[in-house]
Formats: structure tokens, C-alpha cells, sequence
């Protein structure tokens, strides 16, 4: 998602587009949820409990509500703008976040749609090397097209840190067991098709880990020296954005992510991608959610493990429909997250300049959805 020069953040790879000129817009009403009460309690438990209350209101009321947006210019979003601001500068040290605001000239339901089906790759600007959706539950064959077999230096990286990687310590994000796995089995299969399979297997069993037991089961990373709770970094970085998880609140609920999912929880698509953050290459395992709420949607998409360079990052959307010039369209509030080490050393001026550059790597993802909406329609 974003930051790749900087903390190593990559954007997500599934942004949604903004929209096409347009002469006038009109807002639907519509019935919308919101909180009445939360308790927000600890950092392990990062629990958000809440009652829901019905009531009317409208897309850009609701933007202005729960976003850091202190207006929205609903003009500059119609001529084919994306709104963009920095998040809130957090407490929580690892923390970064950025919001945008745009519209797409498809329907709501539609622009959900394409979102959930859209191919970062062609688009060389994002630096996806490869993605792959996973079947539930999930199977070998799901890794099987993974491959570590180039000349370029980003991926060249990855094979040299999995190869120095011993029982005892690897600046890979990792646990104990999983180092010990990883250097067993590179120690006899040290080339890039051997690394790339021993790396397919440790990926397998974490997105097999989380179908079975979701966020509580996720596994901390230890190989560095350090131990870190994906999880947990997520939890905190949510619970710094109050208004955000209130709006979202049931979403994060029946994902597992925050509070007590009070009932069954949403099944959610799995993927794996291979990308370059900070010229290194990077393999993560994601997790979208999606909850239809009327006429209306919310959308998770969350990075549960990351291989290096961060630890984990989350996008939140909501969808709601508008009219463009008597056509249907959609209205999207996008917030992204990340959590890396790096932004522990950051302070004061150099913490609003890698907000600003997340800032820009989100709009460049979501003007690369945009032109594939242009040319590439789906029907």
C-alpha cells in the first residue's frame, strides 16, 4: 500500500477508482446504523461493544461525521478528484493512516463488485509481482504460482534474507517455529524454485491457521528478537481512530477484529500477494470482509501477515449510492492503516511527511482502478 520508499507500505489490491465529470449530483437518502453506545477497553482486548440505533441521514453527512475531513467539496470529488488527508497523528507509535473521498460511475453494488475482482497487475506502477486469491479451505495448489525466480534486486532480497535465516534469527517476520521450518527446508532446497516452495508451505499453513481461528489465532512475529502481535498492531491502531470504529463498528465486530462478534462471524475471501515495499521484496497474506447494510456497504481488507518492512496494515471502505447526472453512481470513503517499525524512530514534521507520501500512494492506487474502469469495463 503505500510509503514503499519510505516505511515500506504497499498499497492494498483492492482500491476503489474515483469518478468522471459530471454536471450535477444528488444524494439518496437512505436508513443508516449508528452507534449509541461503546466501551473501549485495553490494548490486548481491543474489544468495541455497541448498540446500534437506526436513523436517517445522508453519504456526505456521514463523510464529514466520522472522517478527518473538515469539509468535503463534493465539486472537486465529481470533476474526477480524489479528497485526500492525512489521518490523525496517532499515540500509538507504529501507527500511520491516511482517508480519501471519491466517487465511481457505477452503481453502489457494482463498484463493490469491481473492487472485489480487481487485477493490480497490470498496472507496473504498483510493483505487484503477483497475487492469487485463496480457496477456503485453503489447499496447496493456492501457492503453487509462487515463484522467486528473477533477476530483479527487490526479489533478489527476499531469497538472501530466507537463506540467512537460521533457527535462532532472521529479520524476517516471523516465529520461532516458523524460522526453524524455514532454515530446515531452504538448507535443502537453497535455490529460488526451492525457497519459493518452502515459502509457499509456510503461507499455506498461516491462511489455513487463520480460517480455522481468525485474529485471536493469529501467530506473533519473534525470529527478530522482538515479539509482535499482528493483531494487536492492528487493534491499536483502530482503537486511536475512535469515529472510524464506531462507524465501522459492526463490520469490525463480526470480522473478529474488535469486541465481541456477538453471534457468527463474516466469512472472509483470502489472498496472498508478492510485492516491493522499499525495493525489498514483500509476501503478505489479506483477508477481505465485506457487510452489505442496506442499500449501502462496508468493506475490510486486512493484511494479517506481512514477510518484512511493516507488520500489518487494514483499508477500511463504505460505499453508498448517489445520482450523477440522473445516472447511478457511488459515493467512497476509503481509510488506510499501517503499522511499521520504522515509524516508531519518527516524530513531529517527519511523521506528516510519510503521512502525506501514504497519502499519495492511495491516490495512485485509486487512479489505476479508475483508468481500468475507463477501458477495461466489466459486464
Amino acid at each position: 500500500m503505500a510509503v514503499r520508499d519510505t516505511v515500506g507500505f504497499y498499497p492494498m489490491a483492492h482500491p476503489v477508482g474515483s469518478g468522471v465529470p459530471c454536471d450535477c449530483v444528488t444524494i439518496i437518502p437512505k436508513k443508516r446504523y449508528t452507534v449509541s453506545a461503546v466501551a473501549l477497553t485495553g490494548l490486548l482486548g481491543g474489544l468495541l461493544a455497541a448498540a446500534m440505533v437506526a436513523k436517517a441521514s445522508d453519504p456526505l453527512e456521514d463523510v464529514k461525521r466520522f472522517s478527518d475531513f473538515p469539509a468535503t467539496d463534493l465539486r472537486h470529488v465529481i470533476d474526477g478528484g480524489i479528497l485526500g488527508t492525512r489521518g490523525s497523528l496517532m499515540n500509538f507509535p507504529n501507527g500511520l493512516s491516511a482517508q480519501t473521498c471519491f466517487v465511481t460511475p457505477e452503481a453502489a453494488a457494482e463498484t463493490v463488485r469491481r473492487l472485489l475482482v480487481w487485477d493490480p497487475l497490470p498496472h507496473e506502477a504498483l510493483n505487484v509481482f503477483a497475487y492469487q486469491a485463496v480457496r477456503a479451505p485453503c489447499v496447496a495448489t493456492d501457492f503453487q504460482t509462487l515463484s522467486l525466480k528473477s533477476g530483479q534486486g527487490a526479489i533478489r532480497w527476499l531469497l538472501d534474507k530466507t537463506l540467512a535465516t537460521t533457527a535462532d534469527k532472521s529479520d524476517l517476520n516471523l516465529t520461532r517455529a516458523e524460522a526453524q521450518q524455514l532454515a530446515a527446508c531452504v538448507s535443502g532446497n537453497p535455490d529460488a524454485q526451492g525457497v519459493s516452495a518452502c515459502w509457499a508451505e509456510l503461507l499455506r499453513e498461516r491462511a489455513a491457521a487463520f480460517q480455522r481461528r481468525g485474529f485471536d489465532g493469529l501467530p506473533p512475529y519473534e525470529a527478530s528478537g522482538t515479539t509482535v502481535s499482528p493483531a494487536t498492531q492492528l487493534r491499536e491502531m483502530l482503537l486511536e481512530q475512535p469515529a472510524v470504529a464506531l462507524q465501522f463498528a459492526t463490520l469490525l465486530r463480526q470480522s473478529g477484529l474488535l469486541g465481541d462478534p456477538q453471534g457468527e462471524l463474516l466469512t472472509p475471501t483470502l489472498y496472498w500477494t508478492l510485492f516491493a515495499a522499499n525495493h525489498h521484496a514483500t509476501l503478505s497474506l489479506g483477508a477481505i470482509y465485506l457487510l452489505p447494510q442496506g442499500d449501502h456497504y462496508q468493506l475490510l481488507d486486512v493484511q494479517d501477515y506481512v514477510s518484512g518492512k511493516y507488520y500489518a496494515a487494514a483499508t477500511l471502505c463504505e460505499i453508498w449510492p448517489i445520482r450523477l447526472g440522473g445516472k447511478s453512481g457511488a459515493l467512497v470513503w476509503r481509510g488506510d492503516f499501517v503499522a511499521a517499525p520504522t515509524l516508531a524512530f519518527t516524530k513531529g514534521v517527519d511523521r506528516i511527511v510519510y503521512g502525506s507520501i501514504l497519502l499519495q500512494e492511495v491516490k495512485k492506487v485509486v487512479r489505476c482502478f479508475q483508468d481500468d474502469l475507463k477501458v477495461k469495463p466489466l459486464r
